[in-house]
């Protein structure tokens, strides 16, 4: 027999060998990336933080930062709270403009229930209630936004829309945008 007839069947068996090498190498990769973009929403919540600013029309005069009365935020379904962050203390901004801006910076408490149950669960959720104590009652919301983060790595952008606020309590119930990255989690 050919000595070539040899070296040519070894050298499309080392030629299919590669491809497969290379083709195992991509496939490992593009599924990498898959379960890294879902797995932080799959991880049970540790913490969560929000940074929320609402602005509302009022000619309430000063600059106050409220040492002992700050506000919460609440993510709800069917009336019960899936998770709830809370500060002591919010700021009152005055713009100068007839507008006075209200942040506040709020945490999980390390005992809220939604610890322990994973990110994605939240998309569960029917509304978000914010509230900051020294608000007035009746206040007319010209916008605002909250910032939420998990665990450090899942961020969400809420949009708060114009609304009169009722008993304090600003709502917003649609929450499709603030959870479309949590689509990628089936």
């Amino acid at each position: 027999m050919n000595p070539n007839f040899y070296k040519n069947i070894f050298f499309i068996i080392g030629l299919i060998g590669a491809v497969l090498v290379l083709v195992g190498y991509l496939g490992t990769w593009y599924f990498g990336q898959q379960v890294e973009a879902i797995a932080p929403y799959k991880q049970k919540i540790r913490t969560a933080t929000a940074t929320v600013e609402v602005t509302i029309l009022s000619k309430e005069k000063g600059n106050t930062t409220y040492m002992d009365s700050g506000g919460y935020i609440a993510f709800g379904k069917n009336n019960q709270p899936l998770l709830i962050m809370s500060s002591t203390t919010c700021t009152a901004i005055q713009t100068g403009e007839g507008k006075v801006i209200y942040r506040a910076i709020f945490n999980m408490d390390a005992k809220d229930k939604a610890v322990g149950k994973p990110v994605y669960f939240l998309k569960d959720s029917d509304y978000i209630q914010i509230e900051f104590f020294t608000m007035p009652e009746k206040s007319k919301v010209l916008n605002g936004e909250a910032i939420c983060t998990f665990n450090n790595n899942v961020r969400i952008e809420i949009t708060i829309l114009p609304q009169e606020t009722k008993e304090k309590k600003i709502f917003v119930s649609d929450l499709k945008d603030a959870f479309l990255e949590f689509e990628k989690v089936k």
